[in-house]
């Protein structure tokens, strides 16, 4: 028993960062032989803790340095295991350790408090060590590992900034430092807990600000995609004007030949050949030019798939919005509903509804269709029912960045299988 005891307090250590780890890395793609690879890090690593007792200097610089081989070991054990390369290891290693030290410090706080109660029985410590920590690291890396994955999508996390993680490393490893310098002094009770507490207090915001970090670099990626979908429905916008003039133009030509050789031409056909020609002659005037190209294209395009597109929109009262974010706005709107609607076989129910108005001293963006299935929302956005969401739900995003852009909200909302937009834009003086 007390062989098992001295090899755990000797080498706690290991399992501790090793289950913080567990808990940073979990759900992240494995490498080919993943068990026998997590085995090998393992055993690596309490090799080396048991040769690193037989180093015959003890001071807080070897202790200090035993920390930061065995941050490296964790790194290249997660690199080794996952697929990862060095700095996302390193990245998810640096919030493994700050929870751990976290945990270390909190339970050995406790086990004080109970000292000087007058606790002295060495066994019992020691159950009630490994009780505490190894709960506090898993609601630890429950609540921060969870957090990181779900900013960072389920993807392994890269920081764009090598500064920024070698700070975040170096702030991990100085607090293990000053404490392992701290422990060299006989201090009181009160000064020492003051001190484990501001030390706690740095891995808590140490792992606050990667949190955050994540969360800052994933929302400028996808501002980036949203900018970049942008540019691109602009520049489609530009080639749908041409197309749609260009139509109109042989659409004209056409109907004057019909009218020279209608008369060769049997009844039945000249009226089918006409009513074709009709769905591409068909000019809206919503009083925005743009709405307008947007409006035929899309209206093309419900005719293929047998949609009725129903348009109530006063185009003017959107004159004072760009040009590419009215076609953006509207696009991706009328987009989204085409996608639920054409997935509804009843014909009846095959109809998109866009309204636009002025109501109340604003102007208000009505789009509402029928839907299949299920939706959830996020945020107040639907989110997409695509397999891979990391690449799609930028519609949605993208509408909502626009109404922000002019100073509006959107909400959305549904109700017995009716999905519903609704944008509220002030005014302009």
């Amino acid at each position: 028993m007390n062989l098992i005891t001295e090899f755990f307090k000797n080498n706690g250590y290991v399992f501790e960062i090793l289950l913080s780890v567990s808990f940073f890395v979990w759900g992240q793609q494995c490498r080919k032989r993943f068990v026998p690879r997590v085995i090998g890090v393992i055993i690596g690593m309490l090799f080396v803790s048991i040769l690193w007792q037989y180093i015959p200097v003890d001071n807080a610089w070897i202790e200090s340095l035993r920390t930061a081989v065995f941050y490296v070991l964790c790194t290249v054990g997660v690199t080794l295991c996952f697929c990862m390369d060095f700095m996302q290891a390193a990245f998810y290693t640096t919030a493994a350790a700050a929870s751990q030290h976290f945990c270390f410090k909190l339970t050995r706080m406790i086990i004080m408090l109970f000292i000087r109660q007058g606790l002295k029985n060495e066994l019992v410590m020691n159950i009630m060590y490994l009780v505490i920590v190894v709960v506090f690291e898993v609601a630890c890396g429950l609540f921060f590992g969870g957090k990181l994955r779900k900013d960072s999508e389920g993807e392994a996390f890269h920081t764009k900034s090598p500064t920024v993680l070698i700070l975040l490393i170096g702030m991990q490893l100085c607090t293990n430092l000053f404490q392992n310098l701290f422990d060299q002094y006989e201090v009181g009770f009160m000064p020492y807990t003051v001190f484990i507490m501001f030390d706690m207090i740095c891995c808590l915001f140490l792992l606050m600000l990667q949190c955050e970090i994540v969360r800052k670099e994933k929302e400028q990626e996808s501002n980036a995609i949203m900018q970049h979908l942008l540019y691109q429905q602009k520049q489609q916008m530009k080639l749908s004007q041409e197309t749609i003039d260009l139509i109109n133009v042989k659409c004209h030509d056409i109907k004057n030949q019909i009218a020279t050789i209608g008369n060769n031409i049997p009844e039945d056909e000249l009226a089918d050949l006409k009513r074709a020609i009709d769905i591409y002659d068909t000019a809206f005037k919503s009083g925005n030019e743009v709405l307008d190209v947007l409006l035929m294209e899309k209206f093309m395009q419900c005719e293929n798939k047998k949609i009725r597109l129903d348009c109530m929109i006063d185009g003017e009262l959107l004159s004072f919005m760009k040009k590419s974010d009215v076609y953006s706005l509207f696009g991706n709107a009328i987009d989204n509903a085409i996608e639920a609607v054409d997935k509804i076989n009843d014909e009846e129910k095959r109809c998109i509804n866009v309204r636009v108005k002025k109501s109340r001293g604003m102007i208000l963006i009505h789009v509402e269709n029928q839907y299949l299935g299920e939706l959830s929302f996020e945020e107040g956005l639907p989110q997409t029912t695509k397999k891979d969401k990391r690449y799609h739900g930028f519609g949605m995003k993208s509408i909502r960045m626009i109404a922000e852009k002019y100073h509006g909200f959107l909400s959305a909302g549904s109700k017995d299988n009716m999905f519903s937009l609704d944008i509220l834009l002030p005014v302009p003086e």
